[in-house]
């Protein structure tokens, strides 16, 4: 698990389309979709309900978002301290 698998996680979670996660964090679908399916086993949890045309997090995966939220939050505070510049992919409407 690493901090790029949890901010996918997170614009899978705002965005509720694969597609569309993929194209705000600038990676394909194929593999967004992998990460996260990689992110699910490592954690030994599914996190995602995949359903044609719907997406939905389970109650666990939910849970698992809240937090990913608030370390990536962190995260992201260390780095602005280290280099303002950084790109990523961000959980826009939800980061201060």
């Amino acid at each position: 698990m690493n901090l790029r698998d949890l901010r996918y996680l997170v614009a899978l979670a705002d965005e509720r389309h694969f597609g569309k996660a993929a194209e705000r964090c600038f990676v394909s679908q194929p593999t967004l979709s992998a990460q996260i399916r990689k992110l699910e086993e490592y954690l030994g949890v599914p996190l995602v309900e995949r359903q044609p045309k719907r997406v939905k997090l389970t109650e666990t995966g939910e849970k698992v978002v809240e937090r990913a939220r608030r370390a990536l939050q962190e995260a992201d505070a260390i780095s602005r301290s280290r280099r303002p510049t950084a790109t990523r992919c961000r959980a826009h409407s939800r980061w201060p």
